[in-house]
């Protein structure tokens, strides 16, 4: 059974640190309402831990949270300080955060959390890539080159995204079947 009150807090959560980050609150927005769709091709609890963890899948960019400035694992401690664990976990690893911790040298840190391998990982990973920095729909071709305009060629950001995408890639296709299986 789904726990609305996951989603909702997650919302309000979501909404007070994220709101006054401009384009970073867009593409949350964004990428929560890639997940109520691509939710209908999952069982009520998953869904609700799939748009939960899309409202907070960022949520380490609110200055209010910044540890190490590394957003997956700032989002992922705060959660975990809460006992949200399997949400700590879909942070801390969303979007094959991997790449970029060990560019930036946080592969501890980053393994402090478990790595869920499932169809919500994936399917979390698949509306942050499909979705731009303004919360617009896009394919992945496209979210990478958002990441190159707004980083540039050289930056860790780009380069990690570089090194992700055949993982990426693999993700948003399981995504894609199971949405085909579920015809949406």
């Amino acid at each position: 059974m789904c726990d609305e009150s996951l989603v909702h807090w997650s919302a309000e959560c979501a909404t007070s640190l994220l709101s006054p980050l401009g384009n970073r609150w867009l593409h949350v927005q964004g990428v929560v309402e890639r997940a109520r769709q691509v939710g209908e091709a999952f069982h009520e609890d998953d869904r609700c831990y799939l748009i939960a963890a899309a409202y907070l899948h960022d949520i380490g960019y609110a200055p209010a949270l910044q540890q190490i400035g590394f957003h997956p694992i700032d989002g992922a401690r705060y959660l975990r300080s809460l006992s949200y664990e399997r949400l700590a976990s879909l942070v801390a690893h969303h979007s094959e955060a991997r790449f970029e911790a060990q560019l930036r040298g946080y592969e501890a840190a980053l393994a402090e959390f478990p790595r869920e391998r499932s169809a919500v990982a994936d399917a979390l990973t698949y509306c942050d890539i499909t979705t731009d920095s303004t919360g617009q729909p896009v394919s992945p071709k496209e979210r990478v080159a958002d990441v190159l305009r707004r980083y540039g060629s050289t930056d860790v950001v780009t380069q990690a995204i570089r090194l992700s995408m055949p993982y990426v890639t693999l993700a948003v296709a399981r995504t894609r079947r199971r949405l085909r299986k579920y015809g949406l």
